[in-house]
């Protein structure tokens, strides 16, 4: 029974301690996630075959799509919206003691309905996993509901 009572009282240190890490702003991921992000309102996703594998899962609220049906997703963007804008709250690569390197985003995304002519500011959150230089897995989380409404327009 003690020793059962001793791991649970240490488990949360032993979770907690794998998450500690170095953060930077200024690292080759980072600077390759800002200049998707720069390049994103221009309607450009070149950037994107230099940060994914072709075999990559990203996440969007819960659907996994690939890297080409992300490009294809932002390029309808431009098609249903103007004035697309991604600003950038803070953009920083982790590199955590169990090993994981993860890029995050904080961001709000805006932008006009070309046909509501409605108007939203979404906050957005990204991440992306690094396998050395190329995110194997990324995750991306934001209310979906301007968007969806837009897109109901378009159909």
């Amino acid at each position: 029974m003690k020793k059962i009572t001793t791991l649970l009282l240490l488990f949360p240190i032993l979770i907690s301690a794998q998450w500690k890490g170095v953060t930077s702003d200024d690292d080759q991921r980072t600077v390759m996630i800002q200049l998707h992000m720069d390049l994103y309102p221009l309607n450009d996703q070149s950037q994107l075959k230099n940060i994914f594998m072709e075999s990559s899962m990203v996440n969007v609220n819960g659907t996994v799509i690939t890297p080409k049906d992300l490009a294809e997703f932002e390029s309808m963007h431009h098609k249903i919206f103007d004035n697309i804008q991604f600003q950038i709250a803070a953009n920083l690569t982790a590199k955590y003691e169990n090993g994981q390197i993860w890029t995050h985003v904080w961001a709000w995304w805006s932008a006009e309905g070309k046909k509501s002519k409605a108007s939203a500011r979404i906050p957005v959150h990204l991440s992306f996993m690094w396998d050395e230089m190329k995110s194997s897995q990324a995750y991306f989380m934001f209310d979906p509901t301007f968007i969806n409404a837009e897109l109901a327009l378009n159909e």
